[in-house]
């Protein structure tokens, strides 16, 4: 999963794997840390399979070592980013990852991307507010367990807002992205 942002990363810049592994933290949904345990044997994994190269910097004092992206792991990226994402509990990471790496894809490419989380995210949506409905509709027939149903309804709505803004972003993104290509 940690490959396509490790690799997008690099599109850019080369990194050293303590950065990586920050870039990596912060992408996460829901954030958390990755350990040196966790990114120094995907580092070396990426090095062995020909992806990235890495290079010590003995003029550092803690001689850290640099990754750079290959020829290989271009095309390694570049699959990636095609590929889609599975509906399971890392969806969300899994696009952050990719809209890390938009700007080495083309405008076509960005914009599949986008649709594909547009329609996952309406999907969400429309669930969130199917349900909501149906909590509102109990809570009106005087169910038993009006707090909870409260705060069922609370957090559907939560849930809702949070579906409308990244629904909002992609239409942003999406009109810059028709925009720059008009010019």
């Amino acid at each position: 999963m940690y490959e396509l942002l490790i690799l997008s990363m690099l599109t850019s810049r080369d990194m050293s794997g303590y950065k990586l592994g920050r870039v990596l933290s912060s992408t996460l949904v829901p954030r958390r840390d990755v350990s040196n345990g966790v990114m120094y044997p995907l580092l070396s994994k990426l090095a062995n399979a020909g992806y990235i190269e890495l290079t010590e910097h003995h003029e550092d004092p803690r001689n850290k070592k640099m990754a750079h992206l290959t020829e290989k792991g271009t095309k390694r990226f570049q699959e990636l980013m095609k590929k889609e994402i599975p509906d399971d509990s890392k969806r969300e990471s899994m696009y952050r990852f990719k809209f890390r790496g938009m700007s080495a894809i083309s405008h076509n490419e960005q914009l599949k991307i986008l649709t594909d989380y547009k329609n996952d995210v309406q999907s969400d949506l429309n669930v969130f507010q199917e349900v909501k409905v149906h909590l509102k509709d109990k809570l009106i027939r005087g169910a038993s367990n009006y707090d909870s149903l409260v705060w069922g309804i609370k957090s559907l709505n939560l849930s809702i807002q949070i579906c409308q803004t990244k629904l909002q972003w992609v239409q942003q993104r999406e009109l810059e992205i028709n925009e720059s290509g008009n010019n």
